[in-house]
């Protein structure tokens, strides 16, 4: 009788023991964002900037907190993530800000440029809207001693100007996401950050800028979070050292035609040299499986007509053909006058093509206005539905009426009869959405309207 209950005492030890070896790893996210400060001072876009992230992190099964606007103070964001310092080893914690930068004097000397970078936090400003001292401040020094505190594996995405080395380890309407400290700023309880500072450890840090650069927010989002979106999501297998050549050409791909907007170099750095070449995914321990986000094209278009940035029109059609059907679509200008261009894309390719203009419509204007069906049965051209799967094709379709003539979507003008494509073989969706996006900024000071249409093409 003994060892029977011997065995059985024995037994319920070691149950809640292999209950605890088998809980999955914890992963953590903190969000910070700020579009308007507590002095008045604002940046465009930062809330899209937080929904892609949390987004972005949520498919990969993290739980995110989000610190935004009111909400990011310096007591609530230093509170918050002091809060993960009870991770373990064995979880994965993401910290992303997306707020101003900015540089005040180093008090420890660990700089060699004598100036410790900062994110701007919502009760940075005071009542004359300037920066005076540190008490909404979070500066490199204070997030090294918070992280040398959170022993889970960590990356930090810091998308603020001046953020090359804000860990210490080692613009459409465009505005620079710098600041400018008081000629008066003063430092107050600075002895947190005086001599010698804790160095967190399993750490990535992922910054938009250099130093002495200034990164770039726009209505649409700041352009290092969107390239960050846009590399992971068409990537899900990419890799930190992959992530930084991904992000770098595409703020130079959005930056090199406009004068409102200098490229910038996002930095790397990591507490062990071999994090670079490792799949993000792997060193976060994402365990979940991630398909890689097929359509950013449609999506960059839709957040246009979501957020207003760009007018409307009316575009309607069935929502299923069967393969060989002509398709034919009920378009509205809703009484604006433009030059029309119709777009077409599926899922199974990546690249977008033209319907209209092409050679089988003759308008010497060249001006589109009220209601008309397209293709009309008076023209030699007809849209037929294809379809090269196995089951069901989803297709999206775009019409564009622009004040001013787009040269980049006129090229089926000299066409055959039939849609022709002109971004063809992309190196994924990334640089498919750059191309595209890259000709409507360069139109964003004439007016554009953008109308969409889904529908579906049997077998």
């Amino acid at each position: 009788m003994l060892k029977k209950i011997t065995t059985l005492s024995i037994m319920a030890l070691l149950f809640p023991v292999m209950v605890i070896a088998s809980t999955p790893p914890k992963k953590e996210a903190l969000l910070v964002g700020i579009s308007k400060y507590n002095g008045g001072e604002t940046l465009p876009g930062i809330g899209r900037d937080i929904n892609q992230m949390k987004k972005l992190l949520e498919s990969r099964g993290f739980h995110v907190k989000v610190l935004f606007n009111e909400q990011a103070t310096l007591k609530n964001v230093v509170g918050s993530l002091k809060s993960y310092q009870g991770l373990s080893s064995n979880d994965t914690f993401i910290f992303y800000d997306s707020t101003h930068g900015t540089q005040v004097p180093d008090l420890n000397g660990d700089e060699t440029d004598e100036l410790d970078e900062a994110f701007v936090l919502y009760n940075a400003y005071n009542s004359n809207n300037n920066i005076s001292d540190n008490s909404g401040l979070l500066i490199d020094d204070q997030i090294d001693i918070i992280l040398s505190h959170i022993s889970a594996k960590k990356m930090m995405i810091a998308d603020a100007c001046h953020s090359g080395t804000i860990y210490k380890s080692f613009s459409r309407n465009a505005k620079t996401k710098s600041v400018k400290i008081s000629s008066k700023f003063k430092f107050v309880n600075k002895d947190m950050i005086k001599g010698d500072i804790s160095k967190p450890k399993n750490l990535v840090t992922f910054s938009a800028t250099k130093d002495d650069q200034k990164s770039i927010a726009t209505s649409s989002g700041s352009l290092f979070t969107e390239a960050i979106y846009d590399s992971w999501s068409d990537n899900p297998n990419i890799s930190f050292k992959e992530m930084q050549v991904a992000t770098t050409e595409h703020i130079k791909d959005i930056c090199k035609n406009s004068r409102d907007m200098v490229a910038y170099s996002p930095t790397l750095y990591s507490t062990n040299r071999s994090f670079v070449n490792e799949s993000i995914n792997e060193f976060l321990q994402v365990n979940i499986r991630v398909s890689p986000k097929k359509y950013l094209v449609e999506e960059y278009l839709d957040g246009l007509m979501r957020q207003g940035v760009v007018g409307n029109l009316g575009l309607n059609s069935k929502d299923f053909y069967n393969k060989g059907e002509h398709i034919n679509f009920n378009i509205n200008t809703l009484g604006q006058q433009g030059h029309l261009y119709i777009l077409t894309f599926k899922e199974s390719e990546n690249e977008i093509s033209v319907l209209y203009p092409n050679p089988y419509y003759q308008n010497a204007k060249e001006q589109w206005r009220g209601q008309f069906s397209f293709p009309t049965a008076s023209k030699p051209f007809a849209f037929k539905a294809t379809n090269n799967t196995k089951g069901l094709e989803r297709t999206m379709v775009y019409t564009i009426l622009s004040q001013s003539i787009i040269p980049e979507l006129e090229v089926s003008r000299v066409g055959y009869n039939k849609f022709q494509s002109i971004f063809k073989d992309f190196n994924g969706q990334t640089n498919l959405k750059n191309a595209f996006k890259d000709i409507l900024i360069k139109r964003k000071q004439n007016h554009i309207s953008i109308a969409k249409k889904v529908f579906s093409v049997g077998i």
